[in-house]
């Protein structure tokens, strides 16, 4: 299910608006020499519960050298999953994730040029089998 939910949230993000320059959008990391801006996103926690749901809990952060364009980036960021609902746009994929609350600041970075802010964004999935136009929930 991490595959999966990672492949849309990736998706989601690559349909950032290329005004800000975004040189890449990583999972986890990016290569050493990427320039800026760049975002990484991150699963801080992945909880199962017993009702076919996993609770998690999400990072992305985000590198730039100019404080406007950080704080734009998380803006627009805010506005593509603040309470996004993917069953909202039914593609026959199999999971449904469902963001609630996004919360973000900003991070001393070691290297004082670089403005690093990160949200953290709190959702939930529910896998499903979809047949036809009948989806039935696991």
């Amino acid at each position: 299910m991490t595959n999966e939910l990672r492949k849309i949230i990736m998706n989601r993000l690559s349909t950032l608006s290329s005004s800000y320059g975004i040189t890449e959008i990583g999972y986890r990391q990016v290569q050493d020499d990427t320039m800026f801006p760049h975002i990484v996103v991150d699963f801080t926690s992945m909880t199962p519960t017993d009702m076919g749901r996993v609770d998690f809990l999400m990072d992305i952060h985000i590198w730039a050298k100019d404080n406007l364009v950080a704080f734009n980036i998380m803006d627009e960021i805010r506005k593509k999953f603040a309470f996004w609902n993917a069953p909202d746009n039914f593609t026959g994929q199999t999971i449904y994730p469902t963001f609630y609350e996004m919360s973000g600041g900003q991070i001393e970075d070691p290297d004082k040029t670089l403005i690093h802010l990160v949200l953290r964004a709190q959702g939930q999935v529910y896998k499903t089998t979809a047949t036809d136009s009948t989806i039935i929930w696991q």
